[in-house]
């Protein structure tokens, strides 16, 4: 009799334990299924053809690690730089490790910055300290070295010739 009555105890702890590891496992599942779900790109954040001849900007990204959305950002507003507000145009790809190249079409040449992160989660959000720096890997256009404070657009802003320009940013980790 005590030998059933310590089976069934010894059940009915491990079930506990099962449940618990269970709920605790199934949130980091859960997490990655809603990662996953927001990965789904959009129309316009979509990159355009690649086009030597056409007004664009051709943005080849390196040190991309794998997995999550690579976010390619333009600015041409140098009062709202980085800002929401200011962003012109939001290319959005699955990252993959390596070299990636996006290209976006322009309505007229002039003068732009270009943002760069890579969304390891595809939450759609840039992590970021509690200085506003970014958590994940971040780059701008013209690579500035160790911006003090707040990038600004005069650090990574390049003209546009009559077809565009093609530039290169190096992601940098956190």
């Amino acid at each position: 009799m005590k030998s059933i009555s310590l089976t069934i105890t010894h059940l009915i702890f491990s079930r506990f334990f099962q449940s618990i590891l269970i709920v605790m496992l199934g949130l980091p599942v859960c997490a990655s299924i809603h990662a996953s779900e927001s990965f789904s790109i959009r129309p316009h954040e979509t990159p355009d053809a690649c086009n030597q001849e056409a007004v664009q900007i051709r943005v080849t990204v390196n040190n991309v690690g794998s997995g999550g959305v690579l976010n390619v950002e333009l600015y041409d507003d140098p009062e709202n730089f980085l800002f929401k507000k200011g962003r012109k145009r939001k290319i959005r790809i699955p990252a993959a490790a390596g070299q990636q190249k996006v290209c976006m079409n322009l309505d007229q040449p002039g003068t732009y910055a270009v943002a760069v992160y890579h969304d390891r989660d595809g939450d759609r959000k840039l992590k970021k300290r509690w200085n506003l720096l970014p958590r994940e890997p971040f780059g701008l256009s013209n690579n500035p070295e160790n911006p003090d404070g707040f990038p600004q657009f005069s650090d990574s802003a390049f003209t546009t010739g009559r077809l565009g320009a093609d530039i290169v940013i190096d992601l940098k980790q956190p």
